[in-house]
């Protein structure tokens, strides 16, 4: 790693890839995690769970990690990762403001604070690119 802007960056790599390789191995706790429940009556949904909270979300997030370790494709890898948490947080705002009362709770502000933190980590990278391009 040669850029201390991928600190941060690279800190969130390993948190995402943990958060979806723990939904990959335990939908259970995902469901806990992301307040939702897989309709026990389709046994596909613990697949679901399993295949979008777990699997892209750990390949994702690994995905970045081979970008930072090899030292190629960081500012792009860094870019989605940024979009997709700060996306994340402008949907969960944009329910704040339209759905009212009902999901104005402590685990969706804190929801937000995580996911603006990762996009700016991720952005950091970017950033760092934008501003101070490499000779």
């Amino acid at each position: 790693m040669e850029n201390i802007a991928n600190i941060p960056a690279t800190v969130f790599g390993f948190l995402g890839a943990g958060l979806g390789l723990a939904a990959l191995l335990s939908p259970g706790w995902a469901e806990k995690l992301v307040r939702l429940r897989a309709d026990s009556s389709r046994p596909e949904g613990y697949a679901e769970f399993r295949a979008t909270f777990g699997g892209v979300f750990l390949f994702l997030h690994v995905g970045f990690l081979a970008a930072v370790f090899l030292g190629q494709g960081v500012i792009g890898a860094a870019a989605i990762l940024s979009f997709g948490w700060g996306g994340a947080a402008f949907g969960r705002i944009v329910s704040l403001v339209l759905d009212g009362d009902t999901v104005r709770s402590r685990h969706n502000f804190i929801s937000i604070g995580v996911e603006v933190t990762a996009g700016v980590a991720f952005a950091l990278p970017v950033l760092d690119f934008v501003f101070y391009p490499p000779l």
